[in-house]
């Protein structure tokens, strides 16, 4: 995958990334990354977010076999097409833990939309540098086990984990339908219209 640096080129370029190379990302690289994700916007610029980066590899080894389980849970015998090739993540070079500060002992929306953004800018630095990416969740099924493995302290929330990997396939533009396929103008359309 070829490093992009026109932004307008970057968005159509922007793809989940499941299967990687056993090439090393840079420190250099790394944190080029999650400065990124530190220049994200935030509510009341409070930067409510922790980054855990797993390299590792007995860490990886532990994470592994819970994200495996919780994939089994959702899937079992009927994984989508996507997850063809997916590696486990004990064979992912990098991994990050994006924590979110639980303000007054809960997470929320409001504190979601401090986090993800910065996940987001993660993940173009990511692609910008020609390094693949995805954004996971189906981890939370073992929430309480991950916390354990990376030692989460009360008052943070472990909001997403993002693989880090230059991919092992070629990577072409994501397929998107027309964007007034998604777009209401003032109000949700009513039935028939």
């Amino acid at each position: 995958m070829e490093p992009i640096t026109d932004v307008w080129e970057l968005f159509p370029h922007q793809r989940a990334a499941r299967a990687f190379t056993d090439r090393p990302i840079s420190d250099d690289q790394l944190t080029r990354i999650l400065e990124a994700a530190t220049r994200a916007p935030s509510s009341q610029n409070g930067m409510p977010w922790r980054f855990i980066v797993i390299r590792d590899q007995a860490q990886k080894d532990a994470l592994s076999p819970v994200y495996e389980r919780c994939f089994e849970k959702v899937y079992g015998d009927n994984a989508p097409d996507r997850a063809d090739g997916r590696q486990p993540w004990s064979e992912v070079p990098v991994l990050v833990a994006v924590l979110v500060e639980a303000r007054n002992g809960r997470t929320s929306m409001m504190t979601g939309a401090s986090v993800y953004p910065a996940v987001q800018n993660m993940m173009l630095a990511a692609r910008a540098l020609g390094i693949g990416s995805v954004l996971t969740t189906l981890w939370r099924l073992e929430n309480a086990a991950i916390r354990e493995i990376l030692g989460v302290p009360e008052g943070w929330e472990i909001a997403a984990f993002v693989p880090l990997g230059y991919p092992s396939a070629p990577m072409g533009k994501n397929r998107r339908p027309p964007v007034a396929d998604f777009v209401f103008h003032d109000h949700w359309p009513a039935d028939g219209e």
